[in-house]
């Protein structure tokens, strides 16, 4: 009786060029081939070609691959017990696991195992070469990890991206010198680079992440996923924090080259883990989106917030951060029902503290009062005008001049899009006209406001006397509020503590430009 064999080829490449792509036709073609010779000489078998599996752009580090698990399945439903494949690299380059494979899994579902090229038959005597073969096998592919990890350092050492796609608002420019190619990032120009400048604007101004994030998606901006090609779910896709905060902490933001943030785990796996920043791989500098001084404000507000600064509900408290307990250290909470704050540990189990509950309506008198008194007596003056020429008096022109660039750039955008509508003869030439129109007349009423802010800014800049922002702080001095911005500008810190015998309390307020008041 003729033995049966239900056969399954397999094929592998481990990139999807073109080139290397036609090696899988040329390795089923040459297998094909094999097993008719085999059919005839062989008059005590019969070969039955079941299925063919192939896998393209994997590597052979690693057994999780498409066309592999799908055969490791019609093994163990027992639709096949033979595989050929033309050599044991296509099979594996992973010394390990080849050796699983071939010496005990194969084994115990009575699977025959058979590389055309390096003449094994696991029907006959497991030959003793394999486990060396597999060897070399792996030092190959190590080797050629190796010299790629060692091409891709002198690249980012110089300064040249080696992304496969440029961060969400840039694009990818190439220049040479010489035969040397370098890929250098560049702003590219439409609505994701203003979306871009928008989220660190309005991080500095005091929003948070989750704010930004739904501030976008109301707005309808697409998320940096969506750009993806494989992205499935764009009707769905949202902003959310972890993609704001991975836009704010992103080096190349501001300008800075910096590379291998994320690193593979192993050649042998397809996995990837966040790096330390002292593995980060740096290249140099370059104009980013984000100016340097902007983004490295950022990174300081990053941290403060991360490190003291709490609030609930979306709602904004200005002292969390910079209110400290005097007698334990400890932070002070915003407390609802108090409309204050009140020592964290207090609120603790076992009475670690006592409250130092303070009113925020207290507070924001206290700042006013010592501010006023600060600017009327002129206390260093030199040092007074460094700290708040940088402050961000709300004369709402620079908010407004950041929403007309963002609508004249959409504009922009919109136009670009109709002419190549017009070009495809998606739309009449009437209909045309008469949609130019209507986007002109609104860019050229943008244009005019546009330089009306950038005037009226300048002539802001241009005045910039102390007594004008004098003028200009105790005009906010006079709302009943003041920001979270205003607060991380002004004051270091402030400590609340007690005394307990004399049931007294005593607040101290250390603002960053004159000592304790």
């Amino acid at each position: 009786m003729k033995k049966i064999w239900n056969v399954a080829i397999y094929a592998r490449v481990s990139t999807d060029k073109k080139d290397q792509s036609e090696s899988i036709p040329a390795q089923v073609g040459n297998l094909k081939k094999w097993l008719l010779e085999k059919e005839i000489s062989d008059i005590n078998s019969v070969y039955n070609l079941i299925d063919i599996y192939e896998d393209q752009g994997t590597s052979g580090s690693t057994f999780e691959r498409q066309a592999f698990i799908r055969m490791k399945q019609a093994i163990e439903d027992k639709k096949i017990n033979m595989i050929l494949t033309r050599d044991l690299s296509r099979f594996s380059r992973n010394y390990v696991l080849a050796g699983y494979y071939l010496e005990d899994y194969f084994k115990v579902n009575n699977v025959r195992f058979v590389s055309v090229l390096d003449n094994v038959d696991t029907e006959n005597e497991f030959n003793d070469i394999i486990p060396f073969k597999n060897i070399l096998n792996e030092m190959y592919i190590k080797d050629c990890s190796k010299r790629v990890r060692s091409a891709l350092l002198e690249r980012m050492q110089r300064g040249s991206s080696i992304a496969s796609k440029p961060p969400y608002g840039y694009k990818f420019e190439e220049y040479y010198e010489g035969n040397q190619k370098t890929i250098v990032l560049v702003p590219e120009g439409g609505e994701a680079t203003e979306v871009i400048k928008e989220i660190f604007t309005l991080y500095i101004s005091g929003w948070g992440a989750g704010k930004i994030a739904n501030y976008l998606n109301e707005k309808g901006i697409e998320p940096p996923s969506a750009r993806l090609k494989n992205f499935k779910n764009k009707k769905t896709g949202l902003w959310n924090s972890n993609t704001i905060f991975s836009i704010l902490k992103n080096p190349k933001y501001g300008g800075y080259m910096a590379q291998q943030r994320w690193k593979k785990v192993s050649y042998k796996i397809n996995q990837v883990r966040a790096t330390d920043e002292s593995e980060w791989i740096w290249g140099g500098e370059f104009d980013g989106i984000i100016d340097k001084n902007t983004f490295n404000n950022v990174q300081r507000l990053l941290s403060e917030r991360s490190s003291g600064y709490r609030y609930k509900n979306g709602v904004l408290h200005p002292f969390s951060r910079v209110l400290k307990c005097g007698d334990c250290n400890g932070s002070m909470t915003y407390k609802a029902q108090y409309k204050g704050y009140k020592c964290s540990n207090s609120q603790k189990g076992g009475s670690r503290c006592t409250a130092h509950s303070v009113k925020e309506d207290y507070l924001i008198e206290i700042i006013k009062e010592n501010l006023i008194k600060l600017i009327d007596e002129n206390i260093d003056k030199n040092k007074y005008y460094n700290l708040i020429k940088d402050i961000k008096i709300d004369n709402n022109f620079e908010k407004e001049l950041l929403t007309v660039e963002h609508e004249l750039s959409t504009l922009d955008n919109k136009f670009q899009k109709l002419y190549e509508d017009k070009l495809t003869n998606l739309i009449t030439e009437r209909n045309f006209n008469n949609m130019v129109k209507v986007i002109q007349d609104k860019q050229e009423k943008l244009i005019k406001r546009n330089k009306e802010l950038h005037t009226m800014i300048n002539n802001s800049i241009n005045n910039n006397s102390l007594e004008i922002y004098n003028n200009k702080i105790k005009r906010i001095l006079e709302l009943k509020e003041i920001d979270r911005e205003f607060i991380e500008a002004v004051v270091d810190k402030i400590i609340v503590t007690e005394n307990k015998e004399k049931q007294e309390k005593m607040i101290e307020v250390y603002f960053k430009f004159s000592n304790k008041i």
